[in-house]
């Protein structure tokens, strides 16, 4: 979960956590102007409505989900298994149960082989 202190808004602070959490290497200002831009009342923090109206500002990206789904592919095979989902839940949400977890997967899974390919993939993220 991005959002440490169930606030109802994501700090700068909150939202550094989680880019660390998952391992990604982005320089602090590019962070910080990324913030600024969302953050539109500037109030120093993203609520829910800014964060909306972000995503709602981008279009539906094919090469960021395959970018989303190959991070989440931890052993590069094509799928992503319940095991790769968990860790990576985990990182971002700790307290996100195993019952959760197979849900989203579940949800995902279209063909019931237990595993989200690409396509199921960017199935669940279109929704």
């Amino acid at each position: 979960m991005i959002d440490l202190k169930k606030s109802g808004k994501i700090s700068i602070h909150e939202l550094k956590h989680l880019i660390r959490n998952l391992n990604m290497n982005v320089d602090n200002q590019v962070v910080d102007k990324v913030f600024e831009d969302i953050d539109q009342n500037g109030d120093g923090s993203i609520q829910v409505e800014e964060f909306l109206n972000e995503i709602e500002k981008r279009p539906s990206n094919k090469s960021n989900l395959k970018a989303a789904f190959r991070a989440i592919d931890l052993d590069n095979s094509g799928f992503i298994t319940l095991s790769e989902l968990y860790k990576i839940s985990k990182k971002i949400n700790p307290t996100i149960t195993k019952q959760q977890i197979e849900e989203i997967l579940n949800k995902a899974d279209l063909d019931g082989n237990h595993k989200i390919s690409l396509d199921e993939f960017k199935a669940l993220m279109e929704e």
